[in-house]
């Protein structure tokens, strides 16, 4: 049996590494059955490590070079030099965040809503209270006409009336949450977007962000299927009652801050819940 005082210490990139592969963990089921192959996965970690890596040298005071950048992510300078030539891919289109958003506002806005905080009917077109308004308020970069067939074609939202005017159509939400159709694209979007930014927020604490980000959650273990039933109730009624306040908030902030110098932040605020059996771990 070896002796504990002489085992090899674990460094603490064995121990990230090893946080790492476990976080993966849960999306291994989805890439599998989505055809996503151990070749494809590791060229798009390389990617994504050559992405990074210019980032890390600058907080560190480093100078970016191939050979720095070959040094740090372990990858071969000819690699480094072939991806740094190619330059990097632009930026991906912002329709389903302007559909979010617009969303998110008809729902919880006084103005798009009645008096019992229902979403009302908009007409399509017209000033303020109309959907065009709506759109043009949540994104300068969408045109209104495409935030409305996205929220179309997702089920979100449907045509009230028909005219022979076009211009006179209505269109009401048609859902209590916006929740994609499984399977699709959105909700491949929706996960990207959630996750991504609770892990960023995670890690941001670990490297010692100042004040630290809100990141907590609550454990519980031992309970029958009835009771976890009940906490996913009561989860559920909790975010449905703090979401239409956080949203009036930060809509009102947003329009605060537009135009004004270092409005460039952006934020994310979500809830989740998660059960299995306690056996898996």
């Amino acid at each position: 049996m070896p002796d504990p005082a002489t085992a090899p210490v674990e460094s603490r990139a064995d121990l990230t590494l090893a946080v790492a592969v476990r976080v993966l963990a849960p999306l291994l089921p989805l890439l599998l059955r989505e055809g996503v192959t151990f070749q494809r996965l590791v060229a798009a970690l390389k990617q994504a490590l050559l992405e990074e890596a210019p980032a890390v040298l600058l907080d560190s005071g480093a100078r970016v070079s191939d050979s720095s950048v070959s040094t740090l992510t372990g990858i071969h300078r000819k690699d480094v030099r072939e991806w740094r030539s190619a330059g990097r891919p632009g930026a991906q289109a912002k329709t389903f965040g302007a559909v979010m958003n617009a969303f998110t506002r008809w729902s919880t806005d006084p103005e798009y809503c009645d008096a019992q905080g229902r979403p009302k009917v908009l007409e399509r077109k017209g000033g303020a209270g109309s959907f065009e308004a709506l759109a043009a308020s949540v994104s300068n970069d969408v045109r209104p006409r495409t935030v409305l067939q996205e929220l179309l074609r997702l089920g979100v939202a449907e045509w009230v009336t028909f005219a022979s005017d076009y211009a006179e159509d209505r269109v009401r939400l048609r859902m209590d949450a916006f929740v994609p159709r499984e399977g699709t694209p959105e909700m491949l979007q929706l996960l990207s977007d959630n996750v991504s930014d609770h892990l960023a927020a995670a890690v941001q604490n670990v490297l010692g962000a100042t004040p630290p980000m809100l990141e907590q959650s609550i454990h519980a273990d031992g309970l029958r299927l009835q009771s976890v039933e009940r906490m996913h109730t009561l989860a559920r009624k909790t975010w449905q009652t703090a979401f239409p306040d956080i949203v009036r908030k930060a809509t009102a902030l947003r329009e605060d801050d537009a135009g004004q110098t270092g409005a460039d932040q952006r934020i994310r605020i979500g809830m989740y819940f998660y059960h299995e059996p306690d056996s898996k771990s």
